[in-house]
């Protein structure tokens, strides 16, 4: 199954009239089933036992976990969560007159059969293994709903200046070399203090049933609340030193394949499967370039070749970079400056390639003995064949503050509203 991207990032609500009544999510072992009725008051609406045992036998198809008593207790409270969270983005939606179409809603089904390798109709398939279809339609017009409000209310307030797009570019070349990961990431939030023990245990049970054989992607997609959500978990390719400090020290002790235990950061428990491993590196070698001007002088009777390189050397240690070489060449007679313009070093010949290879920007060559004459190379520019496109770096910051900004509204809507935890009482 697929679980929609759904961004947190509502308006602050009013606070509701009646006095808040929130109360801390029951951990699995508080209580020895469902039973029937209130399982949670969110405002003005409620959640059913009902609502949640059908998300739950969804979550178990979707994922690929068992079937079992232990599976299911230790869920429950994480997909309790989640629906409380939805019931806040739908009123919210609501409040915005927004609506979705039976028509998006059925696009978004077919999107996700094809998703999957489903054949045939999605609602059909759930239904002929136990799940319930209003709980996958439910599921879907709610993360519909709100990444309509995210579009509406926090996309235009998400601002990106260039000097932001120059750090992240200049960071991305510095770290040349350095290794990078391929990950997908399952975030389980702790909003409240209270949670703390019972969101580590959700998050260490789905570590013990992946690594156990479950789908790492399908339960992203189920229970994370993080960015790559929707993609299963997937957030592409992560640098050294680009997340957290914990979350790099997990990377690095990682093996490719593995998934490691829980990370705590300041915004919750981080699950990590590491998909592959590789030095970072910005382009292609077929393509890189060096932009090139030569300093030549022949040799004449009274120059050898001894003397010419001679001369090189002195003047070599002169020049400051293709700028100031016509202005220094004033001071040796003979030698004259021609630009030779990009050179590919994949296709030139080796012996000059190796010349001017590793020169820096701005610095020359040793000096070389030719049958007419002694030269050095001047690197003025250098291209190491990559291309980083301002616009997928641009929309890569937006993605990641429209992500914080939802998340600290939720916060906020979520402490605005009345809230009454009834599972696991006795009411």
């Amino acid at each position: 199954m697929k679980k929609f991207l759904i961004l947190a990032a509502l308006l602050s609500l009013p606070v509701p009239a009646l006095a808040q009544r929130v109360t801390q999510l029951p951990s699995a072992a508080s209580f020895g089933g469902v039973g029937t009725g209130i399982a949670a008051v969110v405002n003005d609406n409620i959640i059913t036992t009902t609502d949640l045992e059908q998300r739950v036998q969804l979550a178990i198809l979707s994922s690929g976990l068992p079937d079992n008593a232990d599976v299911r207790m230790h869920l429950l409270p994480q997909i309790l969560r989640s629906l409380i969270d939805e019931q806040l983005q739908t009123q919210e939606a609501k409040r915005l007159d927004l609506s979705v179409s039976k028509e998006e809603i059925d696009q978004a089904l077919e999107h996700i059969a094809h998703d999957n390798n489903i054949q045939g109709d999605m609602l059909q398939f759930i239904a002929a293994r136990g799940a319930s279809p209003d709980a996958m339609i439910a599921q879907v017009r709610n993360g519909l709903l709100w990444n309509k409000v995210v579009q509406r209310e926090l996309r235009p307030r998400v601002e990106i200046g260039d000097d932001e797009i120059d750090a992240v570019i200049d960071r991305v070349r510095a770290d040349a070399g350095k290794e990078e990961y391929l990950v997908s990431e399952i975030l389980l939030t702790v909003d409240n203090p209270k949670d703390e023990d019972q969101v580590r245990q959700v998050a260490e049970n789905l570590v013990d049933q992946i690594r156990g054989g479950a789908n790492f992607s399908a339960i992203a997609r189920q229970f994370s609340q993080g960015a790559g959500a929707a993609q299963g978990g997937d957030i592409g390719w992560i640098q050294q030193g680009q997340l957290a400090p914990e979350i790099n020290r997990a990377l690095s002790a990682s093996g490719t394949g593995q998934v490691s235990a829980p990370v705590r950061t300041a915004n919750g428990f981080h699950i990590l499967g590491v998909r592959e491993k590789r030095t970072v590196s910005l382009g292609d070698p077929s393509k890189a370039s060096l932009n090139l001007t030569q300093a030549f002088r022949p040799y004449t009777a009274t120059l050898n070749k001894d003397a010419a390189l001679q001369e090189a050397s002195r003047l070599r240690t002169t020049v400051k970079g293709c700028s100031s070489l016509e202005s220094a060449l004033t001071a040796f007679p003979g030698w004259k400056a021609q630009k030779l313009g990009d050179m590919n070093l994949d296709k030139a010949p080796s012996w000059l390639a190796d010349k001017v290879r590793n020169v820096a920007t701005g610095g020359s060559s040793e000096p070389l003995a030719t049958e007419k004459g002694a030269a050095v190379l001047f690197v003025c520019s250098r291209n190491d064949g990559s291309k980083i496109e301002r616009d997928a770096v641009m929309r890569s910051i937006g993605t990641e503050k429209l992500e914080l900004q939802a998340r600290r509204l939720l916060r906020d809507l979520r402490r605005a509203a009345y809230l009454d935890i009834r599972l696991g009482k006795n009411s």
